[in-house]
């Protein structure tokens, strides 16, 4: 009987090809969608969870009394090796910094970044396989790297990489290792991001470092990450209140100055923010848990919308086979027997589906990469547990979706169902109405939160930075070791900068030269709270810059003056600051006076307009710029004519190998590097607005179903009309409306939960739109035309054919 069931099932399926097929594409685009949403939703939750012994691997943490409670991912050198020796929780720790050099084989030199000098123990910590080689006892050595299997084949091409020669470039001198290891890429919910591996030790020898040296315990810097594992089952406040006391001992008479340290669980990193960006510790970019979330919802939203369309198309197939149902009836078939029948064919139809969802997502994978920037580490033909579960709870969501038509259908009236009416459903289709007003609410949902997503994104990168970034250059001197510049009076970036800007000027196509330091130093504003009297410290950031800079940058200067260009050294303690520093001290018209910080007393010399020094997506911080002739200028800026593009570049490539040859010559357009900095925000816009699109689709394929429904019921109506004149148009008219009205509800109900979604989303900018009632317009007329577009098919349909036969029809 089973093997009856299947057979006839299998026929109705092949004998009405068309609905078989949008039914099962349906569930499939449906199915797909959820698969691929859900492997990166997987891909993320798990970060850093494949380490064997991750849930006993913590990264150190530190604070200062300086840092306003703000953890540093930095720690100083000795800290792992002494919590190592004088701690018994601890029983293993690894440091590593980052690093980037040039790498030469043969004549061919070429950049090479993610490179990791770490000790032995980080093969032992983290679970990082070699292939080929030891890599371990690489780190042990001193003449040898390890690769990582990418790196390899990029350098080496087919080659068998292990016993290769390379040359480093390491501050300036070539030295020749031999390829030791080639290690297994980092999975992609790796937060660690590595390319190549050199010996701790290499490090510190170049730079006269000793690895546990006391005097380290006195030198701060953003240079050595450094990682514990600790015995299973540690009390964690017991164990960072042991490394407290042993960093007290060790700063001796100083113990105002000593650090507090913080642990974090090496599976929290990915979510975590840090005040450092990510790649400056050699990590991937941090993920977002909402996203996350808001994905996981997505999915299963997608899902819900292909059951609610794959019962909606059910129940619209149902009808043409009333006849069919009466028929099983009188020769005996009871209730239990059709249910079971139609559910078989729920079955078979989702049991394609998934089979298609799983080849329409395997296809799309590298397309769904490309657009979620991110490169899985699997495929989903290589999980087989997760296509198990998702095939589960696939074959579990079909037969609830495909439970209601069949128990429909199994009511249906004999004597009626042998006339081919269908009395077993509600004439007003109450129910598979609610299910497409749900659909396009969803979907108007989602309408709404591209269309959102998009003018804020247009919003951010047209509005006012406070700086002109177009035909702006920003060019990195790379290493100043490797220059030959000797200079007593100003550090070499300065006085390499002199030398370009002196032959740059000459150049008809470029305006103005200029320089600043590659990063900023963050810096503490002890001021009153307004409300307490209470001193609170607000944040700021410092920076060194050339004098020519605000010049070259076009931002505005609103009192006081500049920076003098032919000012050699007497501007040492001058000062300029930007309006919300001015704000914050409550200066007014005059700039005069100095101000009294942590680190020294300024002259403040003016005031400039807030200028977005990051990105819009951040606020502006006060922020204070001086001239540091001790400190060094590692970029060049350059403002060039507009249309001049190539003739510049020409032209600076020529003096920067006539004073810098030894650094390679690498720009960036600021105007293009400032448009980048909206990736995040435009990799979910595009991850919405494809969740958008396929719910749009499912929802039309569900109304296609209802339209159905709604015109085999009519037949006859619409032949009475058409025989008393009544034109194609009018026809259309009248079998449409109703479904405009749904649309119209599904608007209502979707307007207040996009505005108030939203809302929210935009409030985590510090700059952003107002949600107008045009986004509500243009959405609701999009779904209109959709929805008229999709019903428009049967409607026209109907409204063209015969009367005759329509009279004739039942």
């Amino acid at each position: 009987m089973l093997k009856n069931y299947f057979k006839t099932a299998f026929r109705n399926l092949i004998k009405h090809k068309g609905y078989s097929f949008i039914n099962i594409s349906g569930l499939a685009l449906g199915i797909a969608s959820c698969l691929l949403i859900m492997l990166y939703v997987k891909d993320e939750l798990t970060f850093d969870q494949f380490h064997e012994n991750g849930d006993n691997i913590y990264r150190v943490r530190s604070t200062s009394p300086y840092s306003n409670g703000e953890h540093n991912e930095f720690v100083r050198l000795p800290t792992g090796p002494t919590a190592k020796d004088e701690i018994p929780a601890v029983i293993n720790q690894c440091r590593y910094t980052k690093s980037a050099f040039d790498i030469r084989i043969g004549d061919k030199i070429q950049n090479q970044g993610r490179v990791f000098y770490a000790e032995p123990e980080f093969m032992e910590i983290f679970s990082f396989p070699s292939i080929y080689g030891d890599a371990k006892a690489v780190l042990s050595g001193d003449n040898q790297i390890a690769l990582i299997e990418r790196a390899a084949e990029r350098i080496f091409g087919d080659e068998m990489a292990v016993g290769k020669s390379i040359d480093l470039n390491i501050n300036g001198q070539w030295k020749t290792f031999s390829v030791g290891a080639v290690v297994k890429n980092p999975p992609s919910n790796s937060s660690i991001d590595f390319e190549v591996l050199l010996p701790f030790q290499t490090y510190l020898t170049a730079n006269n470092r000793q690895s546990n040296n006391v005097k380290d315990w006195f030198s701060v810097s953003y240079t050595f990450q450094t990682f514990i594992q600790v015995l299973p089952n540690t009390n964690l406040e017991v164990l960072t209140s042991d490394m407290d006391e042993m960093a007290l001992r060790k700063m001796g008479d100083m113990p105002q100055y000593a650090p507090e340290f913080s642990l974090q669980p090496i599976t929290d990193i990915h979510f975590s923010t840090s005040k450092i960006p990510n790649h400056q510790a050699g990590m991937r970019e941090s993920g977002n848990e909402t996203y996350s979330k808001v994905l996981t919802g997505l999915a299963l939203l997608i899902l819900v919308l292909a059951c609610i369309n794959f019962t909606n198309l059910s129940l619209a197939r149902s009808l043409p086979r009333a006849k069919e149902i009466g028929l099983r009836k009188v020769i005996g078939a009871r209730k239990r027997q059709l249910v079971t029948q139609f559910l078989g064919e729920a079955f078979l139809m989702s049991t394609a589906a998934f089979l298609f969802g799983v080849l329409i997502a395997e296809l799309a994978l590298p397309a769904f990469e490309l657009a979620a920037k991110k490169e899985f580490s699997i495929s989903l033909l290589n999980s087989p547990f997760y296509l198990l579960v998702a095939f589960i709870v696939v074959t579990l969501t079909a037969f609830v979706a495909g439970s209601y038509p069949a128990l429909v259908i199994s009511r249906f009236k004999t004597v009626a169902a042998l006339k081919g009416n269908y009395d077993g459903i509600s004439s007003k289709g109450g129910l598979q109405k609610l299910l497409i007003v749900f659909q396009f609410a969803v979907a108007g949902v989602l309408i709404i939160g591209v269309l959102t997503m998009n003018r804020q994104i247009n919003f951010l990168v047209n509005m006012d930075r406070g700086y002109d970034d177009t035909n702006l250059l920003s060019i990195p001197f790379g290493n100043l070791a490797k220059t030959s510049i000797s200079d007593t009076i100003r550090a070499k970036g300065q006085a390499l900068l002199d030398l370009m800007r002196n032959d740059l000027v000459k150049v008809p196509s470029v305006r103005t030269v200029s320089g600043a330091s590659s990063g900023y130093s963050l810096i503490r504003i002890k001021e009153k709270d307004g409300k307490t009297g209470e001193d609170k410290i607000v944040q700021g950031y410092g920076n060194v810059i050339d004098a020519n800079y605000f010049k070259t940058m076009g931002v505005t200067l609103l009192a006081g003056r500049d920076f003098d260009l032919n000012d050699t050294g007497g501007s040492d303690k001058a000062m300029i600051v930007n309006e919300e520093y001015a704000k914050l001290k409550n200066f007014k018209d005059s700039v005069d006076g100095g101000i009294n910080m942590a680190y020294g007393s300024y002259n403040i010399i003016g005031i400039i307009k807030n200028f977005n020094q990051f990105s819009p997506i951040n606020k502006v911080v006060p922020a204070t710029f001086q001239l540091n002739y001790a400190d060094n200028i590692r970029k060049m800026l350059v403002k060039f004519e507009p249309g001049t593009l190539s003739t510049s570049l020409a032209a600076i490539e020529d003096t920067w190998n006539k004073f810098n040859p030894n650094n390679p010559f690498n720009f960036t357009l600021l105007e293009e590097s400032n448009d980048s900095q909206f990736a995040e925000q435009e990799r979910w816009q595009s991850i919405i607005f494809t969740a958008s699109m396929i719910a749009i689709c499912i929802s039309c394929l569900g109304l296609f179903g209802l339209a159905f429904m709604s015109t085999q019921r009519r037949t006859k109506e619409i032949g009475v009309r058409k025989v008393f004149g009544a034109p194609v148009p009018n026809i259309v008219y009248i079998l449409s409306r109703g479904f405009s009205a749904l649309v119209m509800i599904s608007l209502l109900i979707a307007v207040p939960v996009a505005y108030y979604a939203g809302g929210d989303w935009l409030a985590t900018f510090p700059y952003r739109i107002n949600m107008t009632w045009d986004l509500f317009l243009i959405a609701g007329l999009i779904q209109l035309i959709i929805a008229f577009l999709t019903v428009s098919y049967h409607a026209i349909k109907t409204a063209i054919s015969d009367p005759v036969k329509a009279l004739r029809y039942e």
